[in-house]
């Protein structure tokens, strides 16, 4: 299988360092794409790089997650949010979101939900995410 074009959007560059080393140690079937820290920014990464993974902060400067995800109605990018905020759990799977972490960010649940994604994408090829439809 190809690899996973993956992006991450946080606007805590720790946060970004920690995503980018938990993939390159542990998760061999993606790759980072980029990374944003601006809502603007991270939309003009995704209509770039045509990503199939996205790891997304709900707080972003200048709007949420969900903000961004509104711009994209319709997608073929799975989104894992990656989050310090525990009551967005819900509202993040209303917008399709495959999981919902907790930050600090723990190692094991981080590859359990890429390993669950990948198998899932190997079910679900190309069918697109409708928000709201």
């Amino acid at each position: 299988m190809n690899k996973l074009k993956t992006i991450i959007i946080d606007d805590e560059q720790d946060a970004v360092t920690s995503i980018k080393l938990i993939i390159e140690e542990f998760c061999p079937n993606l790759i980072v794409s980029g990374t944003a820290n601006l809502i603007d920014d991270a939309w003009e990464l995704i209509k770039n790089t045509n990503p199939d993974l996205i790891f997304l902060d709900v707080s972003i400067p200048r709007g949420t997650g969900f903000d961004l995800l509104e711009r994209f109605p319709i997608r073929k990018f799975d989104v894992i949010f990656i989050t310090a905020h525990t009551k967005y759990e819900d509202k993040s799977a209303v917008y399709g979101a495959f999981a919902y972490l907790q930050k600090p960010i723990d190692i094991d649940e981080f590859t359990s939900a890429v390993n669950k994604l990948t198998e899932f994408r190997k079910l679900n090829r190309g069918v697109p995410f409708k928000l709201g439809i």
